[in-house]
């Protein structure tokens, strides 16, 4: 083990691995819990469930909204992934074989399920007009929903994947941040901070518009990276000073749960909203702590249930069609078609996990997760069990 690390090691449930092992972790479960969050919230919605059981399960899912822990975990890994890159090609080059093949899959879906509710029932559709919208999702712009690609079912073809390009947006502006920023040395901090209040202002303006008179409901800047770069940029913060920052989380998520649900129930009683995409800022902090803490405390978690499985991805990217097949079929709104909806969901994204995704993340150079599988075959090589966690402490990056 190198020096430079801690020389003590924890255990979890028989799993042993360095303390700051940024490599252990639960990442891969909290993304398909926050997945799962935001399918379980549209699949309500859309199937239209009530009732007193409908509304106290609505109300625990959306203490833990799963769009900004996407964001905070992707300014966590990626800005992580970008330090380790050799180079600007390879780290562009890995977020295009992360997003873009299953996203190209999950379009060729998109038509069929067009083809399913019948041509006929889009509004009059031109060849500029379709080509117009199939370039916006094979590129970056697939919140691009214009009136004619609304067939029946829940009103919208795959309106989910708004947050694709803001995803996409991120990557492509963060390495000139690093740049801009000075991130790589310590004085960036306060540019970064700057840039997270400047982010949050605008943010605030247009979640709340009644106290801005003439702020419109919806424009151009809503649907890009702007109002949401703050939380991309919590997650940037809190890696940047992980030695740190992960001191106070490691092994206390139970803690941490405990004063966020609190939070949340004083908070209610204000009237206040956590949030959903327009997260209220006084609650994304304890959040992002919150994730992070899961992400360190039991760090074999994920290992153990879903054996380097990243399913979080199709099973947002699908669940949209889902639902619009399902309510295509006439299915009835509840609690059984619900569950069914969810479990193909989650079918689709380990299917488009096993035949695309994984596949593709092969190609990837100098990726975090081929980091945690190296450091796997170099802990066999001295003798180390490849299923422990310990075969995953390497030199630091």
């Amino acid at each position: 083990m190198s020096n430079r690390h801690d020389s003590r090691v924890f255990a979890d449930g028989g799993y042993r691995f360095a303390p700051e092992d940024w490599r252990v972790n639960n990442f891969d479960l909290i993304r398909l819990l926050a997945a799962l969050q935001v399918v379980t919230a549209h699949t309500m919605t859309a199937l239209q469930l009530h009732g007193v059981n409908a509304t106290f399960f609505n109300l625990g899912i959306r203490l833990f909204p799963g769009v900004p822990i996407f964001f905070v975990v992707s300014g966590f890994l990626i800005s992580k992934s970008f330090e380790r890159s050799h180079s600007l090609y390879d780290y562009y080059r890995n977020r295009c074989l992360r997003i873009f093949p299953a996203l190209w899959i999950c379009l060729l879906a998109s038509v069929a399920v067009i083809l399913m509710a019948g041509v006929a029932t889009l509004s009059p559709i031109t060849s500029a007009d379709w080509l117009g919208w199939w370039f916006a999702q094979m590129s970056l712009y697939q919140q691009y929903d214009p009136g004619f690609m609304r067939p029946r079912g829940i009103g919208w073809l795959n309106g989910s994947l708004w947050t694709i390009p803001i995803e996409l947006e991120f990557y492509i502006i963060l390495p000139i941040l690093y740049g801009a920023l000075r991130l790589r040395k310590r004085s960036g901090d306060a540019a970064l901070i700057c840039l997270i209040v400047a982010s949050l202002a605008i943010h605030f303006r247009y979640s709340h518009p009644a106290l801005f008179p003439g702020t419109p409901a919806h424009d151009f800047w809503v649907e890009t990276l702007v109002p949401y770069l703050w939380i991309f940029g919590v997650g940037v913060l809190m890696q940047r000073h992980w030695a740190r920052v992960r001191r106070w989380l490691a092994g206390r998520a139970h803690w941490w749960l405990l004063g966020y649900v609190l939070l949340c129930v004083i908070a209610k009683r204000l009237h206040l909203s956590v949030g959903s995409a327009d997260i209220n800022p006084l609650f994304l902090l304890p959040l992002a702590a919150l994730v992070l803490s899961c992400a360190v405390s039991w760090p074999a978690s994920s290992e153990r249930l879903l054996r380097h499985m990243d399913v979080s991805y199709g099973t947002y990217i699908y669940h949209a069609l889902v639902l619009n097949v399902l309510l295509l079929l006439g299915v009835e709104g509840d609690f059984l078609s619900a569950t069914v909806a969810i479990a193909i969901s989650f079918a689709l994204g380990a299917l488009s996990w096993w035949c695309v995704e994984q596949p593709f993340l092969r190609r990837k150079r100098e990726s975090l997760r081929q980091a945690l599988e190296g450091g796997q075959r170099s802990a066999a090589l001295q003798g180390v069990s490849a299923d422990s966690p310990l075969a995953r402490v390497g030199t630091a990056p």
